[in-house]
């Protein structure tokens, strides 16, 4: 290992001074280590798929970079002010759109779909605004509405023309949880019914205008979006340009483009009574269940919300073709964290590196994540020094949360990254520690399979479905599909 310090840095995250506030959009105080912040994003530098990445404290900035490129055809690079599509993270600008409306009494959170579109199926009249909102309405995924015959990108309007001939909801509205695109695009036909105005209209008017959000805008066809980044799907060492999918033109579920730059405005305006009352803007931090309004970890108004240590974190993720976002903020603290990307989301790799950021600049106030210490420790003295750190920050549960299921996507990122030494030394520490979870024993096998070792392949393969539990049916499905293709070829040699 490094140095004896190297453990206690992260155990205790004392941040060190770094002559970089150039890079910083304000003249801050704070004292932060550039290099570890560099580290975090150095996937993202250089001539490849860049990200943009922003930290709010009190209402200011304390740190801005960006890295890579925002169009590799023309080697554009990546600036805090690039336009970035942050997918799901949109959610929370939907939601905003709702609570305005309700706040000017064009709606209420329990108004019924049948209120609103009266040729909606009879199931509508169970279905109000809130489970909508916090994706407990139940209604069917919007992908089995996509025409295999048509090369159209579906719009929000497809998607609600596809439910009005579904009989049919997964389970009973307010029954549970189940997180919901199709609610969501939904949601952004509520408002263009109620409002009179397109979703985008509306948007452009009553929120990214009254903030001076003057560059962020709705995806629409045959519109230029100024300083747009361009989607990427990064594989192994190739990259891939595609930007768009049949379902990337729906908006409400994540139709945004926006930059750090003006997501600082829109946090700021979170804080504030500038699109509604700060005591109507609360309604959406807080969990909601079958009997309303909760304090325990769930989904409000576009915000998953959860709790450590008694302090509420709200947070939200984006995922589409080509791009990738985190956001985090903690109210109590005063600190927001945004991290925008052209590339294809892996796992659980911005979310870590948010999580990181938070902890950094709250001096450990918040947990690192355990993946982040491993990814550093590998990538400076190796595999071997890895596993020996893992062995020995396990046991720490004060500083670092371990689990099976971090340390599966952990190893899944090397193997993505195609470095199978070591993510099959990791899946061999996950089988061990966690002998009866399917991931270790699944991971080994996509190892082995590559490697043409079909007998260890399906031995591994076996034990997949001896232990994937319920809710990992889905392994179960793959690992049975892979035997029949090894056997195959096993026995075609013969």
């Amino acid at each position: 290992m490094r140095c004896p310090q190297f453990l206690l840095f992260f155990l205790i995250l004392l941040c060190q001074c770094d002559s970089s506030k150039g890079l910083s959009q304000s003249e801050s105080n704070s004292t932060y280590d550039l290099k570890f912040i560099d580290f975090l994003f150095e996937k993202y530098a250089g001539k490849q798929p860049g990200a943009s990445v922003v930290v709010i404290k009190d209402g200011q900035i304390e740190f801005s970079k960006s890295y890579g490129l925002s169009d590799m055809e023309h080697n554009i690079r990546a600036t805090t002010k690039t336009n970035y599509r942050i997918a799901s993270v949109s959610k929370q600008f939907t939601a905003m759109a709702i609570m305005i409306l309700v706040q000017r009494n064009k709606l209420s959170y329990d108004s019924k779909l049948t209120e609103i579109f009266p040729k909606f199926p009879e199931f509508g009249k169970d279905i109000t605004i809130r489970h909508l909102l916090t994706h407990r309405s139940g209604l069917v995924k919007y992908n089995r509405f996509i025409d295999p015959s048509s090369t159209e990108q579906m719009s929000d309007k497809d998607v609600l023309q596809g439910l009005l001939g579904v009989d049919e909801t997964y389970f009973s509205p307010n029954s549970k949880y189940a997180y919901s695109n199709t609610g969501y695009a939904v949601l952004a036909q509520v408002i263009e019914k109620v409002s009179g105005k397109t979703f985008a209209e509306f948007m452009k008017n009553e929120i990214f205008l009254p903030l001076k959000m003057h560059n962020s805008v709705i995806l629409e066809k045959g519109k230029q979006i100024k300083n747009r980044a361009y989607g990427y799907i990064v594989k192994d060492t190739s990259v891939i340009a595609k930007d768009q999918s049949r379902t990337s033109a729906i908006q409400g579920d994540g139709g945004v483009y926006t930059s750090v730059s003006e997501y600082y405005k829109w946090d700021k305006a979170l804080y504030s009574s500038k699109l509604i009352p700060q005591n109507a803007l609360d309604h959406a931090f807080y969990n909601y269940d079958e009997n309303g309004k909760s304090s325990l970890d769930g989904y409000g108004y576009g915000w998953f919300v959860s709790y450590y240590n008694g302090i509420k974190i709200l947070q939200h993720g984006g995922s589409s073709t080509g791009f990738g976002s985190h956001v985090i903020r903690i109210p109590s603290e005063g600190i927001s964290v945004a991290l925008f990307t052209n590339r294809n989301k892996r796992g659980q790799e911005l979310s870590n590196r948010a999580k990181a950021l938070i902890s950094h600049f709250t001096n450990g106030k918040f947990q690192m994540p355990f993946e982040i210490v491993l990814e550093q420790e590998i990538e400076s003295n190796g595999i071997e020094n890895g596993i020996k750190l893992y062995h020995q920050i396990k046991k720490n549960t004060l500083h670092y949360n371990v689990s099976m299921e971090a340390l599966f996507n952990f190893a899944i990122a090397y193997i993505n990254e195609n470095k199978s030494n070591e993510a099959l030394q990791l899946f061999s520490v996950l089988k061990a520690d966690y002998p009866e979870y399917f991931g270790g024993y699944y991971g080994s096998a996509l190892i082995f399979k590559e490697e043409n070792k079909k007998d260890k392949a399906i031995q591994n393969l076996k034990k997949v479905i001896e232990f994937a539990r319920e809710k990992e049916q889905w392994a179960v499905e793959q690992a049975t599909a892979l035997i029949k293709e090894l056997e195959l070829q096993k026995s075609q040699r013969k």
